[in-house]
């Protein structure tokens, strides 16, 4: 698979991945009790960890593939590729914000 590819489908998988993230926070309010408490900050821990292992996986997944099947150009190409997308879909969200 070309790194342009490869990236733009891990970085598809992070947008996808953070959305239903954010949807499950926005509309979760309306089915679990809004008073803070120890049971809530240890759901939200644990969210953040299995969060960080799965974009991890989303960013540095194949990167690692590639690198341990000595392709180490192609494995920092799709790195690259997938930071760099990363951050213009950022750009791209932040900029829907401002221009609301």
């Amino acid at each position: 698979m070309k790194p342009p590819l490869a990236a733009f489908l891990q970085t598809l998988g992070i947008a996808t991945y953070c959305t239903l993230i954010g949807l499950f926070l926005w509309y979760g309010e309306n089915y679990f009790p809004s008073t803070p408490s120890v049971i809530t900050a240890i759901l939200m821990l644990f969210l953040l960890v299995i969060s960080a292992a799965i974009t991890g996986m989303l960013v540095f997944g194949y990167p690692t593939y590639l690198a341990l099947n000595k392709k180490i150009k192609e494995s920092i190409k799709v790195l690259a590729y997938t930071l760099l997308f990363s951050v213009i879909t950022i750009l791209i969200l932040a900029g829907t914000l401002v221009l609301r």
